[in-house]
């Protein structure tokens, strides 16, 4: 008898019956680069980053091979373990030449938003799979996946074509008719709770204000930027433009503070009550996207008060989720994933006051657009003014091909014209056309990352890469990211509870990586063209 029960117990086994977790969470912490959990780790309480630190397997060497690292294509790598040029999420939007104006990544004309009025969304645009909808076919559509965040893309993509997002818009929580007709009552409740409302009046202060005056730059600086009233040193006001009542501006300065990561991870354990997460018998997934980090890194920098700030309230909000976790399902039951989309640059005026010789600025998508038609206009020998570029988004140069097609000019030699003059001059890298992209397979260390964030129908026709440092944003405070460098690719990757071995490991990871594990755990096999490997080390 024993011998059978034993047999049928290594068979079980075998099969992953056993080792099923009830719940998956993938945490996804916008804009956090990883020198965020070794610089502030000190200062981190026993629950939060530290319980992932601590029991968890830490892959310090974790870093995304694209080299458009922006919210969208991070999000959609993490869940796809694929890059754009497969999954076709290039960036946080594109321009469409058919209907000659720029998109959102996860617009979508035919649904519409359950609780707002704003354009539909949906994942259509999405082109491969997420490891949550290969997880809802293998289990007949019994598993529940969820993706929650402050941002709509993080969460659409996050949620996949077979999941169910929800995101924040202004002071609702929203949804898409691409996946219901209306809300749920737990959702409708929470958002007449009066919990987007409670912050009006109050003040935004440091919780660590001694160590932060040690670690941080000075509290009040010019490059800093001030959105929404709430200007650039402690204490921040959460009233908007008007301390009588509530205006949209208010949502503006919550949205910008640690309280819109408060008021998502407490709609988070409403999700796993009101839809029963991890306790159906059956795995089910809750992914998170938490975007006030990103909102405030944007605005006052990785040296700021306010970014140290909202990384140790981060910190004690996840040892929050943590406890309540523990509470409803045990962590003994979870299998956690902790990363991020992107990381970030510092300031550049920042850097210039550290080292006033140092390479670094900003400059504008219009300087952009002037440079190309300075260039093209010498070369082609056209009087000033032609409409040479149709659009620049973000990295991406959309060359005006009607306008050539009217002067007898092929594409391929305007594109080349472009590929070799901006190089030569600052704050250019690097450039590429898009019959590199699509035919060469001699393109240096930067090309392959820029052929991994190209998709031909989305991209453009030249991208180009900064120098180091340089940004591109038409603020002139703050700071932003996009590039392929250490400080934008290099990202926390932490994958802690069932079957997982704790340790900390030199190995090269990535993002992508995250997908294919999940993937093996739970016994879904995800599309011969991933690119994420499983991180078998971390396996029992």
């Amino acid at each position: 008898m024993k011998k059978y029960l034993f047999t049928i117990l290594f068979v079980a086994s075998s099969c992953g019956i056993a080792a099923q977790p009830k719940l998956v969470v993938i945490i996804v912490l916008d804009q956090f680069p990883y020198e965020y959990m070794t610089r502030f780790q000190p200062y981190f309480s026993k629950g939060g980053f530290n319980y992932l630190l601590e029991d968890g397997a830490n892959f310090e060497n974790a870093k995304y091979e694209h080299a458009y690292t922006k919210t969208a294509p991070g999000h959609a790598a993490i869940v796809t373990g694929v890059y754009s040029h497969l999954n076709g999420i290039t960036s946080n939007r594109w321009y469409d030449r058919d209907k000659k104006r720029a998109v959102n990544c996860v617009d979508d004309e035919t649904v519409r938003v359950l609780g707002n009025h704003h354009m539909g969304r949906s994942p259509r645009n999405l082109q491969t799979p997420t490891v949550g909808d290969l997880l809802r076919e293998k289990t007949n559509f019994q598993s529940k996946v969820i993706g929650i965040s402050n941002k709509d893309r993080s969460a659409i993509l996050m949620a996949g074509k077979r999941g169910t997002a929800y995101w924040i818009e202004d002071s609702v929580i929203v949804s898409s008719s691409y996946y219901m007709e209306k809300l749920p009552e737990y959702v409708t409740t929470f958002n007449t709770s009066g919990v987007f409302q409670k912050y009006f009046g109050k003040q935004w202060t440091e919780i660590n204000a001694s160590v932060a005056a040690k670690v941080c730059d000075d509290d009040d600086v010019p490059y800093e930027g001030d959105i929404a009233g709430l200007g650039r040193a402690f204490p921040h006001s959460m009233v908007g433009s008007n301390t009588s009542h509530i205006t949209p501006s208010y949502y503006t300065a919550v949205e910008h503070s640690p309280f819109a990561t408060e008021i998502l991870l407490t709609f988070a354990q409403k999700v796993v009550i009101g839809e029963t997460l991890g306790t159906r018998n059956v795995t089910d997934m809750l992914c998170i996207g938490i975007s006030a980090t990103d909102e405030i890194g944007h605005l006052y920098g990785p040296q700021s008060h306010e970014v140290f700030d909202v990384v140790l309230r981060t910190d004690s909000l996840m040892g929050d989720l943590f406890a309540f976790l523990e509470e409803k399902v045990g962590l003994k039951n979870c299998l956690i994933a902790l990363t991020s989309d992107h990381g970030i640059p510092s300031i550049p005026e920042y850097l210039k006051k550290k080292n006033p010789k140092g390479d670094a600025g900003r400059f504008r998508l219009s300087d952009v657009i002037g440079r190309c038609t300075a260039v093209l206009d010498k070369v082609f020998e056209q009087t000033s003014g032609s409409r040479w570029v149709e659009q620049v988004i973000d990295s991406d140069i959309y060359l005006n091909r009607d306008l050539l097609k009217e002067k007898n000019i092929p594409l391929g030699p305007a594109m080349r014209v472009l590929k070799d003059s901006l190089p030569v001059s600052t704050p250019f890298a690097a450039a590429y056309t898009r019959d590199e992209l699509d035919h060469s397979l001699l393109l240096d260390h930067w090309g392959q990352m820029v052929a991994k964030s190209y998709y031909p129908s989305r991209s453009g026709d030249v991208m180009f890469v900064l120098k180091p440092y340089y940004i591109n944003t038409g603020d002139n405070t703050g700071t932003s990211h996009g590039q392929p460098y250490d400080y934008d690719t290099h990202v926390p990757l932490i994958v802690a509870g069932k079957d997982i071995k704790q340790g900390t490991y030199q190995n090269e990871a990535s993002p992508v990586d995250i997908a294919a594990t999940i993937g093996a755990l739970l016994g879904v096999k995800l599309s011969p063209d991933c690119e994420g490997r499983i991180l078998r080390e971390a396996m029992k």
